[in-house]
Order: C-alpha cells, then structure tokens, then sequence
C-alpha cells in the first residue's frame, strides 16, 4: 500500500468533523458569553465574560471557573507499564529491520509481532483484575472502558499479523482465519464443554445444547459438533446418522496433504453435491434443525441469514461462510467474503462494535490506508497506530512515495504518545 504526502482527503476530514465531540457546560453563568486562557502544557480554563466592558457592571457574570485538560490514557500506571514494555519491542524491530535489508527477516517480524500482542494480553489481563478489585463505580467504568479499548486494539493487531505480517503456506488463509475467530469470539465454547463433560444422553434438554451445536459448526469445529449431537436422546436415528455421516465425510484441505488446490475443489464440489441431494430429498424435514446444520453446510446464504441476530457481529460468521462455500480463499480474496457477510440482514440494531466492524471489514478488504484512519480514532492516545503503522511499514507492506519523509512520519507517531 502506498501513502502520498496528502494521506487525508476532503472526505476523510468531513468524517473527522463528524467525530468532534461537544461539551456542554455545567452552570447557567456560561450561558450568556464565556472566554477562555490557555494554562501549561494542555490544560486550558474557560470562565464566564460579560458581554458589555464596563468598570461598573451592572450584573454580576458568575465566579465560577472550569479547568480542562486531555485525559492522558497513557499516564495510568498499568497503561504506563504497557509503553514501558513495548519500547524494547519497538527498538528491537528496528535492529530486524536493518538485518532485513540483506536477508529474510520475515520469521523476526511475526515472532515480534506476537510479543507485541502478548504485551498487549498481559495489559488486558491486569485492567480485568483492577477492575475486579476496584470499588469506585467511576473509576470501575474508565477500567471497563480501558479493557474494551484494548481488546479491540489486539483483536485487530492479530488479524494484521495473520494478513500482512506471517508467511501463510499455499496463502490458504481459512485455517489461520478460524483460529482468530476461535480465539477472539468464542460463542458457546463454555456450554460445549460443560455438555460433553457431563456426558449424558438427553443432552438436548440444556437451554442452549441447539445454539451451541450450530455454533460449533459456524465455527469450523465439526469434531465437537459431531459429538454433541451424539449426545441428543434421538442420536440413533436416521436422520441424525445422516447429518452425522455428512460431517464425518467433509474433505478438508491442507497445503501438505498431497493434493493441489483444482482436485480439492473437485472433491469439495461432490461432496456438497451429495449434501444437497440429500436435503433435497427431504430427509430432514422432520428435524428441522438437522435440516438447518445440512443448509449451513452447503454454503445456503438464507441459512446464515437465519442465524445472523444470535451473533453479535457479522465476521462472528465469517469463518463459517469461507469455509462452507470457498474453503481454499486466498488472502486477497476474503474481501468478497466479507462482503457477503456484511450484508447479511440482521433484526438487531447497529453494533455497539461498529468501529472494531469497520477495521475488520477495512482489514479483509487490504484498505490499509482506511485501517490506519480507522485506529486513530481509537482513545488509545496514538500508541496502537504508533506501533502498527511501524511493523507494517518495516515488513514492508506500507510505502511512502516521498522517501524523505519516512523518518519523519515515523517520528511524529512515536512523539504523539
């Protein structure tokens, strides 16, 4: 991705007019007219200012003063550390990237790459625990706020990593897309093992044994769906040995299993050929979520449509979606994935994640320029687009047309924060 000397258009500082935040001050003394002194460093006090200049004013403008300042993320002493720590990652990657320059560095930079996310883990870890321990409903919400934040910024840095950072064998992404959405949405896994731990038959009495068997599939892990549904009082019949048989039989791709990508599809298309013959037939019709499991499978769009208000955001479906209709997607083919998902209909009002939505779709689509405009919107006081922007620029996935200002971009990211 290349980045010229304007990287904002007209379009992009329309938007950023749009995320100006208003204050509105507390006391009527600021209703008439207010003035306002700039105090050190980025403090400033606004006071209220009567309207005429006069040595004997005939009414009072009020005595009250408000002090403001930017509220430094960065300053709290768990976030503190985090910088502390990331600063010898950061100067570490900079010695990888002079070796880079006459040899392969790539294992470095994912190796990098992931002590950045396990510094990012760790800060994630000890917000939860202060927050657990914290009695002050204030200062609890900031903590609870901050976890968001930084969940979202390592949600985000992980995807990166997958799409621009590791070497992908084959560039077969699904399997590595899967793990991300395992890792950082994983629906039902709790309930999956609390059902296959109990182990008892009849299993489809717990209120959310249906919910979890489908997600398990959404989530590519047939293995335990399959053994779920062997738990249900009806696993005998027919119709659950069929769906069963169907799972048991689905081909799965693998970059070192000794078949090229043209003779999977082969393999893929009559396998799924046969699903939809047997659904057509309707075999199924008497167990309509069996029936359900069949038209995931075989890649039906109404059928993730169906699903899509028990998720709380479109890419919760998206691994299922590549997997069930194009499991050999490369990465610069996930856009179109993507697309598909996003646009599933949805009874739910819009996500309270819609920034983390717009990065991810921003992320699949190779709009890196987007993704750097979407994280500096993010309450992180620069530091995640400090970062990021460097290990993508120094893996070599972003270019500045004017080579001299390359430090200097560099340089007034890592003096923001």
């Amino acid at each position: 991705m290349n980045i010229g000397p304007n990287v904002f258009s007209s379009a992009s500082r329309t938007t950023l007019e749009k995320n100006i935040k208003t204050f509105v001050l507390p006391d009527k003394c600021f209703e008439n007219r207010v003035a306002c002194t700039w105090r050190c460093g980025n403090k400033f006090t606004i006071y209220p200012r009567s309207q005429t200049v006069s040595k004997t004013p005939v009414d009072t403008t009020g005595d009250r003063i408000v002090n403001i300042c930017q509220d430094i993320l960065l300053f709290t002493p768990i976030l503190r550390k985090l910088v502390n720590e990331s600063n010898g990652t950061y100067l570490s990657l900079q010695k990888a990237a002079e070796t880079a320059k006459t040899s392969d560095n790539q294992v470095e930079f994912l190796k990098l790459s992931r002590q950045y996310r396990s510094i990012i883990r760790v800060c994630i870890e000890s917000l939860q625990e202060a927050a657990a321990k914290e009695s002050d409903g204030i200062e609890k919400n900031s903590l609870m706020s901050y976890i968001t934040i930084f969940y979202s910024i390592e949600c985000i840095w992980h995807l990166c990593e997958i799409l621009y950072v590791d070497s992908i064998p084959g560039d077969i992404v699904l399997p590595f897309l899967l793990e991300w959405i395992r890792f950082h949405f994983p629906c039902h896994e709790q309930v999956a093992a609390q059902v296959l731990e109990a182990c008892e038959q009849g299993s489809e009495d717990h209120p959310q044994y249906w919910d979890t068997v489908i997600g398990m599939i959404v989530q590519g892990r047939v293995d335990v769906a399959r053994a779920l549904l062997k738990l249900h009082s009806l696993a005998d019949i027919n119709e659950f040995k069929l769906v069963d048989n169907a799972l048991r039989t689905m081909p799965v791709y693998s970059v070192y299993g000794g078949i090229s990508t043209g003779e999977f599809t082969i393999t893929w298309k009559h396998w799924q050929a046969e699903c939809r013959s047997k659904l057509s037939g309707r075999s199924l019709a008497s167990q309509p979520k069996l029936e359900l499991i069949m038209r995931l499978i075989i890649g039906e769009y109404s059928a993730f449509e169906s699903i899509r208000d028990n998720y709380v955001s479109w890419f919760d479906l998206l691994g299922g979606w590549v997997l069930y209709t194009a499991p050999w997607t490369r990465r610069r083919e996930l856009g179109a994935a993507a697309a598909a998902c996003a646009a599933l209909r949805s009874a739910q009002p819009p996500a309270a994640r819609r920034l983390l939505d717009h990065l991810v779709r921003a992320l699949l689509d190779g709009d890196l320029h987007q993704v750097i405009h979407e994280i500096q919107q993010i309450s992180d006081n620069g530091w995640f687009a400090t970062h990021l922007t460097d290990i993508l620029y120094q893996c070599g996935k972003l270019k500045i047309f004017d080579k001299h200002q390359t430090k200097l971009v560099l340089s007034l990211y890592c003096y923001k924060y």
